[in-house]
């Protein structure tokens, strides 16, 4: 994910929900496996990710107020900030209840 003028959104520690998560490119890059759910997405990402398919790519443009809107992510995410994220859906995992 970047910012709208292009710096990158980077991430110290990786996040997901299994301990395949990882960053590569010093926290720019990240990797790692999520539940296509409005819990675990902004709205903009749940939105904007609909109807991907397995090897698919998406860019999106994402407005504030379906990212992280007036507060941000301090240090990372200015308030009221365009965020920019690529997409790509590498596989399909079907998720049990009890994960």
């Amino acid at each position: 994910m970047w910012l709208n003028k292009g710096e990158p959104i980077r991430w110290e520690h990786p996040w997901g929900l299994v301990d395949r998560a990882r960053l590569e490119d010093d926290g720019e890059t990240l990797l790692t496996d999520l539940r296509v759910d409005r819990e675990n997405l902004f709205a903009g990402l749940f939105q904007g990710i609909e109807g991907m398919r397995i090897g698919g790519t998406r860019k999106l443009k994402i407005s504030p107020h379906l990212a992280y809107g007036e507060t941000g992510i301090p240090g990372k995410v200015p308030s009221q900030a365009v965020i920019i994220a690529e997409i790509k859906f590498i596989e399909e995992r079907k998720w049990d209840n009890a994960e």
